[in-house]
């Protein structure tokens, strides 16, 4: 939470920047999980961005999940962009203390996506406006408590506002 607190402090001066950038809010991958905020920064034909938000309720031992996003899109037309987009996600007490305390902490739970996107601008990528998309690729669950590691095919749906 410390590091959402961050980067929300962090957009002001952001936006101030030459740089042709959005700030939005939405669901789905590029939000970093269930909802969240998205801030992309635009490079000509292509963008730069970053999400973070809540990715879930987790289970009830572990409290809620936060996930992390970061993405590249180029555009195909004004309205259509294909891109690569990386997300993690976690649970917000994800370290565990072991019994005997001089053996320290370990990770609970950590899970991690990669896969191509595409997303769909109703008025066009530097318009405010809606958006939508899909995400697939493979995603990544290792946990250190059950001594557990899968992989698999994942997909993904986001739908958001620019601003």
């Amino acid at each position: 939470m410390k590091i959402i607190a961050a980067v929300c402090a962090l957009l002001p001066s952001l936006a101030m920047a030459a740089t042709d950038s959005q700030f939005g809010l939405g669901l789905g991958t590029q939000y970093g999980g269930l909802a969240g905020f998205k801030y992309s920064v635009d490079l000509g034909s292509s963008k730069l961005y970053a999400g973070a938000g809540l990715a879930g309720q987790g289970t009830s031992s572990m409290g809620r999940e936060y996930g992390f996003s970061l993405g590249w899109e180029a555009a195909l037309t004004d309205r259509h962009a294909l891109g690569l987009v990386v997300r993690t996600k976690r649970p917000q007490d994800n370290e565990v203390a072991l019994s005997p305390a001089p053996y320290g902490r370990y990770k609970v739970r950590y899970e991690s996506f990669i896969g191509p996107s595409y997303t769909y601008y109703f008025r066009g990528s530097d318009q405010e406006g809606f958006l939508t998309g899909f995400t697939a690729g493979k995603s990544y669950l290792s946990s250190n408590r059950d001594q557990e590691f899968k992989s698999g095919l994942d997909y993904g749906f986001h739908l958001g506002y620019q601003f």
